[in-house]
């Protein structure tokens, strides 16, 4: 099993210690704001990405300065910054909010789970088709615009 991947399975078991231990305490609405959702399902996209990054890192780049490598290893500084910003919303808002309850837990995890499942998608089109007439590919690549989480703590 890969870095990646163990880090994958530990969000899981993390996530769902949280969603457990928050199960009882409350009902919430049902449902997740605009906000909730969008850092849910850019979440999985960045859980995603960082993996592809990190592996492009590891396999192609050990040790180089090529211009590609650099930009790599520069993009995935950034998009770890991301990450740790998204989860510091969604652990408050979501996974240890007194306010919210296990509908909005599961639908904040199927979100993450639909923002992975489409970051992969796009990487794995088929050659020569144009990424903007999927819309896996132009939703996920929108997680990777930074002035649509103004909300986000810094």
């Amino acid at each position: 099993m890969g870095q990646g991947a163990v880090r994958g399975v530990a969000v899981m078991v993390t996530m769902l210690a949280l969603w457990d231990r928050g199960a009882s305490l409350a009902q919430g609405v049902g449902f997740l704001t605009e906000q909730q959702r969008l850092a849910s399902y850019c979440t999985g996209v960045s859980e995603a990405r960082l993996r592809d990054l990190n592996d492009f890192l590891k396999i192609d780049c050990a040790g180089s300065k090529r211009k590609e490598c650099v930009t790599a290893a520069d993009e995935l500084g950034r998009a770890q910054i991301m990450d740790r910003r998204l989860w510091a919303y969604l652990t408050k808002e979501i996974f240890t909010s007194k306010d919210q309850g296990p509908r909005e837990r599961a639908l904040a995890y199927s979100q993450m789970t639909r923002g992975s499942d489409n970051w992969l998608a796009c990487k794995r089109r088929p050659p020569r088709t144009d990424p903007d007439n999927l819309p896996a590919c132009r939703e996920s690549r929108g997680c990777l615009i930074e002035e649509r989480f103004s909300f986000l703590p810094p």
